[in-house]
């Protein structure tokens, strides 16, 4: 596909009209030098100030063309008198942001100014007739200012419940009107089904302006010359991942004013105390992108857009410079990787690792793939005071969470690759069937590997994260790479069969009982030890004994003790009994202080969840059946008991 990072040749669509002045041959056309205010093309006062850098040479031209013809209107040629360095300012009088599109011109061609606000050309999504018109597109004028009225939530980490989705993906299976799918408004009508499943952050995938039509060019060689000759489209690039215009919102999920339904989006889960934040995708390629603009793109969206913090991907990222960035200090910045010597404030959350850490082991576990018990419990328990962790069971980019427990290999042939892409690795397991199963015990053993997998993502103390319709038994067909396939593979499928819903509930009971044992979630690291002397050390393992974890390879059953008054709030005791062998395991419940006794909330095996609990019949042993999750507190015998 023929595209370089602002250098290639585009043209496109635009709303073009004057509030003053209109467009006639022998009209002046006003112009004056501009003061550099920022670059990108942005309204000031009665006018629209650009301001752009050119890669090389003293020429500059900005090419001003109409939305209706689609024709060159008028070419506007700056001389020094315009440019510091590199970048030039011209302002227009009396034309508005919606007025005008626009490309550049430097020595090196026609290109789109990276900074525009807006792009046209690409409006609705995969517009297959675009390649009549090359694939062209402009760049367009916008507004900068804060949303009115619209206030950052401010929302803790510990506090967080994060929700990872696809605008398109999201909204196309969940019996919404037409006019709803594939949108933010669609988005925003689901708002209701997120806050009721207790989330309180969403992460999008790539939002701003990408290139969702995949194509081939060629350069053809005629007797007078060569052309460049573009193809039809052949596939999508449904994720939108790669080198993209990053200050613009995609016009195809925002609609006619992409500024002002993102300003809406925002603002819609801000009123519910909901947090946004954005995946970037800065891909390598020829080289890495400049670390300035990386900064100014993720500066831009939380200064313009309230966006409250980033999940960036690519390599060579800029971590120092993001995160000594003071206009982002409270944002929330997401990576697979940062080096732990940039993460010394303590009591600042800033950074969060977002990678496979808390994924592999656990399914190493459940899949009886030699995982290690000790590995899992230390990725359940991993937590500092001066950085954070992203816990999750299954992500866009592998199998989704009721695939990992139905396919044992790969099904990617929809891709087109001959299965050739995506990871090998997965750690999956198909319970005997590969694939759809009738098996009422095949199911059963999935159905309990996908509770336990969410009660222990859930439980864990890092932020927990539900990768979209994970809590609904979404799959992909054992398809782990579906970045080309907007269709059913790639929406999410919300089904309503009972075992889903009684999934989904199960969610939410899970979500309930973290945000009321604060001890689940403390910000700060534990200690392993009774520091305030309340009877039992914050944080404790046991296995068949009490207070006595063992080690060993061998070993595949734990259970884990956070004791309640070391929690931000002094609550209930929570124990957690997983266990991983395939036949039953017993479990020691080491004896609690104060009058304390044991109920059983959960067991991920049977489905069934009771917030108060249910007083277990035995206080010093507990069994847990194979692959399974207990979850049990301790808290003061209920009135009539001893």
């Amino acid at each position: 596909m023929l595209f370089r990072w602002s250098y290639a040749i585009m043209s496109g669509y635009v709303n073009f009209y004057t509030k003053n002045l209109t467009w006639e041959k022998n009209m002046a056309f006003k112009y004056i030098r501009g003061q550099f205010t920022r670059l990108g093309a942005f309204e000031k006062e009665n006018g629209i100030e650009l301001t752009f850098s050119v890669r090389r040479g003293e020429v500059a031209k900005v090419l001003l063309y109409n939305k209706r013809s689609r024709r060159l209107h008028k070419t506007v040629t700056l001389d020094e008198s315009f440019c510091i360095g590199r970048v030039y300012s011209v302002f227009f009088p009396d034309i508005t942001a919606e007025s005008f599109c626009y490309l550049l011109e430097d020595m090196d061609g026609v290109f789109v100014d990276p900074f525009a606000p807006r792009i046209f050309g690409r409006d609705r999504w995969m517009q297959k007739d675009r390649y009549k018109r090359n694939y062209q597109i402009f760049g367009g004028g916008g507004t900068f200012c804060h949303i009115s009225n619209d206030s950052f939530p401010k929302q803790k980490s510990e506090d967080t419940i994060l929700y990872k989705l696809h605008m398109r993906g999201f909204t196309m299976q969940h019996g919404l009107s037409s006019e709803l799918q594939g949108n933010y408004k669609g988005v925003i009508a689901l708002i209701p089904y997120l806050k009721d499943l207790g989330i309180t952050a969403v992460e999008f995938m790539p939002l701003y302006d990408f290139e969702e039509v995949r194509y081939r060019s060629f350069l053809r060689q005629e007797k007078d010359g060569s052309e460049i000759v573009y193809e039809k489209p052949f596939g999508t690039n449904y994720w939108g991942y790669g080198r993209a215009f990053y200050f613009a919102p995609k016009a195809s999920y925002f609609g006619e004013d992409p500024q002002r339904g993102m300003e809406e989006l925002i603002r819609a889960f801000h009123k519910e105390g909901m947090e946004v934040y954005m995946e970037f995708s800065f891909p390598k390629e020829e080289q890495p992108m400049n670390p300035q603009l990386i900064d100014q793109i993720l500066r831009y969206w939380h200064i313009r857009y309230h966006v409250d913090g980033f999940h960036i991907l690519g390599e060579e990222l800029p971590m120092q410079r993001l995160l000594e960035d003071p206009f982002l200090y409270q944002a929330k910045i997401f990576a697979d990787q940062c080096d732990p010597y940039l993460l010394s404030e303590e009591g600042h959350k800033h950074f969060f690792y977002y990678n496979d850490g808390f994924m592999f082991p656990l399914r190493r576990l459940q899949n009886h793939m030699d995982g290690s018990v000790a590995e899992l419990a230390n990725q359940i328990k991993r937590q500092n005071k001066s950085y954070g962790f992203v816990n999750y069971a299954a992500s866009t980019t592998g199998f989704t969470l009721f695939d990992a427990y139905c396919y044992g290999e790969k099904h990617n042939e929809a891709n087109g690759e001959e299965n050739r892409d995506g990871s090998n690795y997965n750690c999956s397991f198909n319970h005997g069937v590969e694939g759809p199963s009738r098996s009422r015990g095949v199911l059963r053993g999935r159905l309990n590997s996908v509770r336990s997998a969410l009660a222990l993502t859930i439980l864990s103390q890092g932020i927990p994260m539900i990768c979209s319709g994970d809590e609904i038994l979404n799959s992909q067909k054992g398809n782990n790479n579906p970045y080309g396939q907007d269709n059913l593979i790639g929406w999410t499928q919300f089904s309503q069969k009972k075992d889903a819903l009684a999934i989904r509930d199960y969610v939410k009971d899970l979500i309930a009982f973290r945000k009321r044992h604060a001890v689940l979630s403390d910000p700060v690291p534990r200690r392993e030890s009774d520091y305030l002397n309340l009877g039992i050390p914050d944080l404790s393992y046991h296995g068949r004994e009490p207070w006595i974890m063992g080690i060993g390879e061998e070993k595949k059953g734990l259970g884990i003790l956070y004791c309640g008054g070391y929690g931000r709030r002094s609550g209930e005791d929570v124990m957690l009994c997983m266990n991983f062998y395939y036949g039953e395991e017993t479990f020691a419940l080491p004896g609690l202080p104060r009058g304390r006794k044991w109920y059983k909330v959960s067991n991920t095996s049977e489905g069934e969840f009771f917030m108060e609990g249910k007083e277990t019949p035995d206080q010093q042993h507990i069994t847990v059946p194979g692959g399974s999750v207990t979850i049990l507190i301790g808290k003061k015998a209920k009135s009539g008991k001893k």
